[in-house]
């Protein structure tokens, strides 16, 4: 599956660069703050530039969490981000359900 995607950017980057849909790629990767390179433009397409924000500084960053790992530590991600919340407790709590068959208490 990826393998075909990969070739299909390679046919249409392959067109040249007044192609529209090269154009659209170009433009869109320019909108998230990269520059648009093949190897950008590539990784927009395949999925892997990903939405990041600073939460201390509120600053927003577009990028490849793989290529990028400077600023993957800036921001103190990891790949392992979501396994270290859990293990902290964090996330969703399970739904308190409560006695479903309550038995009276008998005075003996």
């Amino acid at each position: 599956m990826m393998n075909d995607k990969w070739e299909q950017f390679n046919r249409i980057w392959a067109k040249g660069k007044s192609n529209k849909t090269v154009q659209s790629l170009m433009q869109k990767v320019t909108l998230r703050g990269l520059e648009p390179t093949e190897e950008n433009c590539r990784d927009y397409y395949m999925g892997y530039v990903r939405y990041y924000k600073n939460e201390l500084t509120g600053q927003e960053y577009h990028i490849n969490p793989r290529k990028n790992k400077t600023t993957m530590k800036q921001l103190k991600r990891s790949r392992n981000a979501k396994n270290q919340q859990r293990r902290k407790g964090g996330g969703r709590k399970p739904h308190h359900v409560g006695n479903r068959y309550p038995q009276k208490k008998r005075k003996v």
